[in-house]
């Protein structure tokens, strides 16, 4: 281990450009250069990645083999899902290089299976992005827990995407990649519920409604309701804005966010930067700052997990228990049942700056 009072410079390896890495991981890392330095880019679009490559004065590679055996790479940041998949990540597991990976992780449980399993095998170090952890309003609501709210019993939430973009700006409410509902977002608000209410669920159901069946027949709206231990329940839906048909009609719902109601007081949050609590003194609202931004607190997470093993970062066993609940969703909703699961304990924690 190093001393974590003076911080190595990583060398980073970018697989998969896109949304993330133009609107999240490029500024942060270029503002974190004294921990980071990138040094090679991959894309599907070859030309896409020599353009970018040519800008920041670091290399294109020709491949992924490539890119990850470069001896001045020393972690693998996988942004984008491609046409190669989690095959990045197996590759650098071999290689021995730590892995950063930001593309969902719930849609193959055996494919995850598989990848954990060499992980933990080689000892090696792989982070899960669940950037919602670590949305302003997140780290704001932990605080409020932790002294004014009292424990957490009862998260009420619902979630609006706006469809798929991948030049779209970040935030909550547009997939990363075109997947099913219960993948993006729903594996990354039960690892919020899961987060927030400090453990995995004890039982979880799901429904699910197609809202508009010209579409297709891909589920456009679904929900789940979870049950936590110590009796905490999450009720959480999320579905699909349909511009084109419902026209001025999507300025008149609601608006969606998530409702944390707790021992001492209750708070909304609408993600990532604003919250409103409620508590025995009264209302209180706030609008957060960007700063530092959600990339910087991941990217910080991940240095020091790389660094010195200790970090509050999620880790692949985490992902793991995720896939494992979407994939207890569709058996739920395949089956029409409650699916009884009997809650291992966790305890993550707030990720700090």
């Amino acid at each position: 281990m190093v001393d974590a009072s003076k911080p190595q410079r990583l060398r980073v390896g970018v697989v998969g450009l896109g949304r993330l890495w133009e609107s999240r991981h490029k500024p942060s890392l270029l503002r974190l250069r004294d921990r980071f330095r990138i040094t090679a880019l991959y894309d599907q679009v070859a030309r896409r990645a020599e353009i970018e490559a040519a800008q920041l004065g670091c290399a294109a590679s020709e491949g992924l083999t490539s890119l990850i055996e470069r001896p001045d790479v020393d972690v693998v940041y996988l942004l984008s899902p491609q046409w190669f998949g989690l095959h990045p990540a197996h590759l650098a597991c071999e290689a021995g290089k730590p892995v950063y990976c930001a593309v969902p992780l719930s849609g193959d449980l055996a494919e995850l299976e598989r990848l954990a399993a060499r992980v933990e095998a080689t000892g090696g170090v792989f982070m899960p992005e669940f950037a919602r952890r670590c949305y302003p309003a997140t780290l704001r609501l932990q605080e409020l827990l932790a002294t004014k709210l009292g424990q957490p019993r009862l998260v009420v939430g619902h979630s609006r995407l706006a469809g798929f973009d991948r030049y779209a700006q970040p935030g909550p409410t547009t997939q990363v990649v075109p997947v099913p509902l219960s993948i993006d977002p729903g594996s990354y608000l039960l690892d919020w519920c899961a987060f927030i209410l400090r453990g995995l669920p004890t039982s979880i159901a799901s429904s699910r409604a197609l809202v508009l069946p010209a579409r297709g027949d891909a589920p456009d709206f679904e929900s789940f309701h979870a049950a936590f231990p110590g009796g905490a329940t999450a009720q959480i839906s999320y579905g699909r804005y349909h511009r084109e048909e419902w026209g001025e009609a999507v300025k008149f719902l609601p608006p969606a966010g998530l409702q944390v109601f707790a021992e001492r007081g209750a708070a909304w949050l609408e993600p990532p930067d604003r919250i409103q609590w409620w508590d025995a003194e009264g209302a209180h609202e706030e609008r957060l700052a960007a700063e530092p931004s959600v990339g910087d607190v991941l990217n910080e997470q991940f240095h020091r997990l790389v660094h010195t093993g200790r970090s509050l970062a999620p880790t692949i066993r985490d992902a793991l228990e995720i896939a494992r609940l979407v994939h207890d969703l569709d058996r739920s909703q395949a089956a029409g049942i409650v699916v009884e699961r009997g809650g291992r304990p966790q305890a993550p924690h707030a990720p700090s700056s």
